[in-house]
């Protein structure tokens, strides 16, 4: 005889994005570049200043702290609800892989690496359930 729990058959519901909190990832900066999938720039670029920390929009595991030569010391973390966050152009990167960042919690340095940055900044990428998402319609910042 099998005993199933009340959880057993539980699938866990998604929650709209709108309705999450997510912590903007630098205390002051500016917009320089908005999304835009047309132009294949699948995030925003954030000025500020040179040795600012990169925070983490919401807890999660990240699963890639790497170099590319197009995006120099670039940063993933896996969130919940099928969210992926990427931190791009960092000078460093202050996690490894399989490390539970906090939200809010410094993931990396502004930064000026690979060959497609420009100036000191940060590229934020939000990705949902496989598909680029516009961050600036869910981050606030000051």
């Amino acid at each position: 005889r099998t005993i199933l729990s009340k959880t057993a058959n539980y699938i866990p519901r998604e929650i709209p994005l709108e309705q999450l909190y997510f912590v903007p990832p630098v205390s002051s900066g500016v917009v320089s570049a908005s999304y835009s999938s047309d132009e294949k720039h699948l995030g925003i670029d954030i000025m500020a200043p040179k040795n600012t920390p990169i925070k983490a929009i919401m807890d999660g595991y990240v699963f890639s702290s790497d170099w590319t030569l197009e995006t120099g010391n670039t940063l993933g973390i896996q969130h919940s609800n099928n969210l992926i966050s990427f931190y791009k152009h960092n000078s460093a990167l202050l996690k490894t892989v399989g490390e539970f960042v906090k939200a809010g919690e410094a993931v990396a340095i502004i930064g000026n690496t690979g060959t497609l940055s420009s100036g000191p900044h940060l590229h934020l990428e939000l990705w949902h359930n496989g598909k680029a998402v516009d961050p600036a319609n869910y981050l606030i910042f000051d």
